[in-house]
């Protein structure tokens, strides 16, 4: 049995939703036959659906209408006959491609088709929801949303984005992931929808579409770009009329033009758009939904417009480029938002406060030479003397101390300080030691934060760590500072490395020059001392306490001004040299 389903001899049962343009009808609106009731009525009709049993005895009839939880039962039966159903499949031919082969099942007497892989087979943008069990794909020019269980068919013009109601004999069903719609009614109406004739052979098991060779596929067919004096012009051939569209020109220079309810030939685009006058990269983007075309312009692009190219489906999208005054203007304004934040980095940047830190303190005594010299006063002597030296000699730096007696301070609280007052560079003071005494080992040692590579590193490290044994709940604030830690601690401190190295160095060759005591280097170790501090950092180390002859220096007033002083020129060579950084950077911004 053949059956031609053509726009003139078929009629479909399809309610119109109320139109909000005065536009023309297009497509399946101007090839119905007659008026029928609203979406919002079909609606109320679906909500109070009747279900009719007439028994043709004489003329009586019987009408009922069913409680909700009834139709949903019948509803239910209906799904579940599909269990018994027979599965098949049915060819679909169109035009010069390969047929495709799709599920089909009868069941109470009704042919089903599987919608899912029809719209994959024949290469039509889809998409589902499976939370409200809905799925839609794209025709050339109309969209087609089916939900499981209900026999409505939700029709959109893509054109007009205008919406009827097309209904089933039969719900839709639900099924091994696919969509199933009565076969006859589906294409019946297809007819309305598709750009030539249908013939469904039902015995046969065949469906053949025959496409206009008139109609493209395609809604974007290809692109053209054209210079002109004060910009460039892009031509979007499109096939048909494109109802809502948009573009969106960011600061960086992408462009992006959406096209709603349209399918792009990306091939071809792709192909034909090729990086030179303001394009530098082309990318097409397509969903079910809409198409999206993404330019990289050049610089001189400020602005954009698109418009319906008249008497043509095209869309004209104008690129606007900078005169000479307008770019004179810009590079203007370039330049000073240029120097307006190389003046706030260099606020940022500038060293003006220096955090001075005195180890050890009050019920921590730190290390005690061999004459009974306790750390603790030596460190808090050293600092004092090397923060008036800074305070006298560099006027524009904000010297903040950790401590300026004799007090006890966590060695938490000591990086804290440091943050609160946004220091730029922070210098811990202590004194060495071993453990036993008297002994030779001598001269200064500088630390950075570091897991320590060597046995010496690491029990320095150890025994000035040793001081949070002092404070309270010590062991839950670091129990996670593991050798591993230090490392990832080590790692965001990266930014101010550089630096706590630079500073290191010269310190150390300063103090090198003008002291009579051994330079034992620049080395690392895990001090918890320096864990947290948002600045560059390091650990000077004035010598060693166990030694007879530096613990008379160290304990000595004249001694520790000494090492104060040398310190000092570490800290102004260190200071004149970053200046000097910043301002190559300053400088550096503006060629830019």
């Amino acid at each position: 049995m053949s059956r031609r389903l053509t726009k003139t001899n078929t009629r479909a049962t399809i309610s119109k939703r109320p139109r909000t343009t005065t536009s023309p009808s297009w497509g399946l609106e101007r090839s119905l036959p007659e008026a029928i009731p609203s979406a919002s009525e079909c609606a109320r009709m679906k909500r109070k659906t009747l279900l009719r049993l007439s028994t043709r005895q004489g003329r009586s009839s019987i009408s009922f209408r069913l409680a909700p939880s009834i139709s949903l039962l019948l509803v239910g039966i209906l799904v579940s006959t599909t269990v018994f159903a027979q599965q098949s499949l049915l060819t679909i031919s169109s035009g010069n491609r390969d047929p495709i082969r799709v599920s089909s099942l009868d069941t109470l007497n009704i042919n089903y088709i599987s919608a899912s892989e029809f719209a994959q087979g024949m290469g039509f943008p889809a998409a589902i929801n499976l939370e409200v069990r809905k799925f839609e794909f794209r025709l050339p020019t109309h969209r087609v949303k089916i939900t499981a269980g209900n026999p409505f068919l939700v029709i959109t013009n893509v054109s007009s984005n205008t919406s009827s109601v097309f209904q089933l004999p039969r719900p839709s069903l639900h099924l091994g992931g696919s969509y199933y719609v009565p076969t006859e009614q589906f294409f019946r109406l297809l007819t309305f929808l598709w750009p030539g004739n249908i013939t469904y052979e039902r015995t046969a098991r065949t469906v053949s579409l025959a496409t206009s060779p008139s109609l493209s596929d395609y809604d974007i067919t290809g692109l053209d770009i054209e210079s002109r004096a004060n910009g460039y012009m892009m031509t979007i051939k499109a096939a048909r009329p494109l109802g809502v569209f948009d573009k969106w020109l960011k600061n960086d220079g992408w462009l992006f033009v959406t096209i709603a309810n349209a399918k792009a030939d990306t091939a071809t685009l792709v192909k034909q758009v090729r990086p030179s006058g303001a394009i530098q990269r082309f990318l097409v983007f397509q969903s079910p939904t809409s198409v999206q075309l993404t330019f990289k312009l050049t610089p001189d692009v400020v602005n954009a417009d698109i418009v319906n190219e008249p008497g043509s489906n095209n869309l004209v999208v104008t690129l606007y480029t900078r005169t000479k005054a307008m770019a004179a203007e810009l590079e203007k304004t370039r330049q000073e938002s240029i120097r307006e934040s190389l003046e706030s980095q260099r606020d940022r940047w500038k060293l003006d406060v220096i955090v001075l830190d005195a180890g050890h303190g009050g019920k921590d005594p730190g290390t005690i030479g061999i004459g009974g010299t306790k750390e603790k006063d030596v460190t808090l002597a050293v600092t004092l003397k090397l923060g008036k030296l800074i305070e006298k000699h560099l006027p524009d730096v904000n010297v903040v101390y950790t401590r300026t007696t004799d007090t006890f301070i966590e060695l938490y609280k000591r990086t804290q300080i440091a943050n609160d007052a946004g220091g730029k560079l922070f210098v811990s003071i202590h004194c060495n030691s071993t453990p036993k005494k008297p002994t030779p080992t001598s001269g200064f040692e500088i630390y950075l934060l570091r897991p320590g590579k060597t046995e010496s590193a690491i029990a320095v490290a150890e025994r000035e760590n040793s001081v949070i044994k002092e404070e309270e709940g010590y062991q839950d604030r670091y129990q996670e500072l593991t050798e591993e830690n230090f490392i990832l601690v080590t790692l965001q401190q990266m930014s101010f490395m550089r630096y706590s190295e630079r500073f290191a160095e010269l310190a150390s060759e300063t103090m090198a020059s003008k002291l009579r005591i051994k330079n034992s280097g620049v080395k690392q170790a895990g001090f918890h001392v320096l864990v947290g501090a948002s600045m560059p950092n390091a650990l000077v180390e004035l010598g060693y306490l166990s030694n007879r002859n530096e613990e008379k220096v160290l304990r000595s007033s004249t001694g520790q001004t000494r090492i104060a002083e040398a310190m000092f020129e570490g800290i102004k060579e260190y200071k004149k040299k970053y200046e000097l950084g910043l301002q190559e950077f300053e400088m550096t911004g503006k060629s830019n």
